[in-house]
């Protein structure tokens, strides 16, 4: 079975990240709703904005939608992505509790980071299995011209979210960075901040589902991979380690 299984939940899709999952949409809005405006969007520069949470899906639906998934769908990773920022889902928490309750194996969040200085957040993630944290940048101004980010959210309050993080979350946090043109001779002040943050895995790719810009060759990526690995990095390359 492939394709929409309920309303916010569709799947089974292959992750080179994580391996087969199920995907949660707990935004489902068209255009977006996000906290970033990141050039590289698979969703385009259109979308609204924000930086206030609230609640996009039912939480009681969603629990009803959960318990469509056989015991054997609940043993695949469930990845609660979609279509924008999912920490702005403000029940986030709620819905995670409620796949927990269902019988789901794995859970597993992909965020931009934006929100991570939020205490609220970070106890809903708290009980996720896996956290897969975006990190663009390594300064103020290469943040604001790749991920373009609300204005009230700055580079420095990115880095004290993922630092939170990282001091209290229990589950596997996991670093992505995207490599472009724009941050490829960055490399060494991403890697000291891996080297800080010290996540479990750090994802890297490049981009190759936008039309803003050429995806970065092989060569170039796998170089990059080996520099992180230098500085002491568990690299993961498109699926590779």
């Amino acid at each position: 079975m492939q394709g929409e299984v309920t309303k916010s939940i569709y799947g089974p899709v292959a992750s080179w990240r994580i391996g087969e999952c199920f995907n949660v949409d707990p935004i489902c809005r068209s255009p977006k709703v996000c906290s970033y405006g990141c050039t590289y969007c698979k969703f385009g520069s259109s979308g609204f904005v924000t930086i206030k949470r609230s609640d996009m899906i039912d939480a009681e639906e969603f629990s009803d939608e959960v318990s469509c998934l056989t015991v054997e769908q609940k043993r695949i990773h469930l990845r609660f992505s979609g279509s924008g920022e999912p920490t702005l889902a403000r029940n986030l928490g709620d819905l995670v509790s409620k796949a927990k309750i269902a019988g789901v194996r794995s859970t597993v969040v992909v965020t931009n980071s934006s929100l991570l200085t939020n205490l609220d957040v970070r106890e809903d993630l708290r009980g996720v299995d896996i956290v897969i944290a975006k990190l663009d940048a390594c300064d103020e101004k290469e943040f604001r011209a790749i991920d373009r980010p609300h204005p009230d959210i700055t580079y420095s309050k990115v880095l004290a979210g993922l630092r939170s993080m990282r001091s209290s979350f229990k589950g596997s946090l996991r670093l992505q960075i995207m490599l472009m043109e724009e941050n490829r001779h960055s490399l060494e002040g991403l890697g000291e901040i891996c080297q800080e943050l010290s996540p479990d895995v750090t994802y890297l790719s490049t981009q190759t589902r936008s039309s803003s810009g050429e995806p970065l060759g092989r060569k170039i990526m796998l170089e990059a991979a080996r520099r992180l690995e230098r500085l002491g990095c568990k690299i993961w390359v498109e699926g590779k380690r």
